[in-house]
């Protein structure tokens, strides 16, 4: 959205300014590296590094403002708007701005799967509405606050997604983007290097529906026991979807067509609905109920909601099944987590007509001291739907692969690597036609590099 710089100067509570009031912004940055001509600089001071530093370069490449609040070393004839604190200021800003849009915001949240929530909700909505989202995954106290200063007048719905790594990241989130609807998907053992118990977590998602108007909406899983109290903490309107407990949106029957997806029935007031997933797994069922209820509240009917729904596509590294001369990988590659990690497990041995399976597991990080313990369990459970073989890369992966061993498979078939590059390199000498490889671990383990490695040696002949 375009403001003036006097409206920026109001917004952020500036202390001082040396910049005249008609300059106008293009755009926002806090990166010097991909500052464009014309935006305007927000100097962040983070724990390793200080944007303060990236002024004369800025405005070397064309910045049009700088927001920051120190001024060593600046020239006092230099357009800067002088604040306490940039963070504070950034925050503000994105406020104003989500204030004067004052159109609907849905705030998706959750453990797993509220990136891909958020994609298929604004996908679906855009059968109807002019549609703004969050920028990947942008949800935290920096990537929120810029997605939302992307906002455009015209756009008439938001969709964003909020992020947290500690108690009150949420709340103060949600006083930012003010969302009308709330979309909670779970919660699950992430981030608990950060919180003592998964109750800590819960009550951390929950501030997304304390933050809620009270004419406002609260979507909830139902299947997720402690999402599901969530609603007692809200007097809005509450709807519930679900796939195992009665849910105002509940699905009654699943269909699977392994590397093809699912067939769903959902029940609605007495109705029953039926609709086509191309993306893979149960997960995704889920992922794609509260999108359905978030558009179906908001108008759009079923039929219209399923045609979309037919048209999906996954994310890359969230998913994407990749078809090369003689086997298939399903790239999950962008992240991982116990719950996460588990499920695509079942669903790797659930699907039909491969000759082997084959796990790529790497480290799953920010578990906190019970890392190695959710290691091997996902290590045994590989072992008990009987993988034929069994990979961890990276770190606490070991424990993945100790337990895969303790339970009888050798160091042929059970084998761990302490990175991704030679964990690549293995399997792509190894890979043989008709096989399944499943490939999934966190960012920082980079487990993307074992595709690039079968790519560099094997040819890709279909993504779907």
């Amino acid at each position: 959205m375009r403001l003036s710089s006097l409206e920026i100067t109001q917004a952020v509570q500036a202390v001082r300014h040396s910049v005249q009031d008609q300059v106008v912004p293009s755009g926002y940055s806090i990166d010097s590296r991909t500052l464009q001509p014309g935006e305007c600089f927000i100097a962040i001071r983070g724990k390793n590094f200080d944007g303060h530093q990236f002024i004369p370069e800025v405005l070397s490449k064309g910045a049009s403002l700088v927001i920051a609040h120190s001024n060593d070393g600046l020239d006092a004839a230099w357009p800067v708007i002088f604040v306490e604190d940039t963070l504070i200021a950034l925050q503000r800003l994105a406020t104003h701005v989500r204030k004067k849009w004052g159109k609907k915001v849905v705030g998706i949240t959750g453990s797993t799967g509220k990136t891909t929530t958020k994609e298929i909700t604004s996908f679906f909505l855009g059968a109807r509405f002019q549609v703004f989202k969050s920028m990947g995954n942008f949800n935290n106290d920096y990537g929120l606050p810029l997605s939302i200063l992307r906002l455009q007048e015209q756009e008439e719905v938001a969709v964003l997604e909020l992020g947290m790594s500690a108690a009150g990241e949420i709340s103060r989130l949600s006083k930012i983007a003010q969302p009308d609807m709330g979309v909670v998907t779970n919660v699950n053992p992430v981030h608990l290097e950060f919180f003592q118990s998964i109750q800590g977590i819960a009550r951390a998602k929950r501030e997304l529906i304390e933050n809620l108007p009270s004419n406002g909406v609260a979507i909830l899983n139902n299947d997720d026991p402690r999402v599901r109290r969530f609603g007692n903490f809200f007097s809005g309107q509450v709807l519930t979807y679900g796939v195992r407990t009665a849910a105002g949106y509940r699905v009654s029957a699943i269909r699977f067509k392994g590397l093809n997806g699912s067939e769903f029935r959902l029940d609605y007031k007495g109705s029953g609905y039926l609709f086509g997933l191309p993306l893979i797994g149960i997960h995704n069922v889920y992922n794609c109920l509260p999108a359905i209820v978030v558009a179906h509240r908001l108008g759009l009917g079923f039929e219209v909601i399923d045609q979309r729904i037919k048209q999906l596509k996954p994310s890359a590294g969230r998913g994407e099944v990749l078809h090369f001369a003689g086997f298939s990988v399903i790239n999950d590659s962008y992240n991982s987590n116990p719950v996460a990690l588990e499920t695509m497990i079942q669903f790797l041995k659930r699907v039909p007509g491969h000759k082997r399976k084959i796990l790529v597991g790497g480290e799953m990080r920010e578990l906190g001291p019970r890392s190695p313990e959710f290691h091997r369990s996902c290590g045994n459970l590989a072992a008990k739907v009987k993988l034929d073989f069994i990979l961890g890369v990276g770190g606490q992966a070991c424990h993945l692969v100790e337990a895969a061993r303790a339970r009888g498979y050798d160091g042929n078939h059970a084998l761990f690597f302490e990175n991704a590059t030679t964990a690549g390199e293995w399997l792509s000498d190894h890979v043989r036609a008709g096989d399944l490889i499943l490939v999934k671990g966190s960012r920082g383990v980079k487990t993307e590099l074992v595709i690039e490695a079968l790519r560099q040696d094997h040819s890709l002949t279909k993504t779907s």
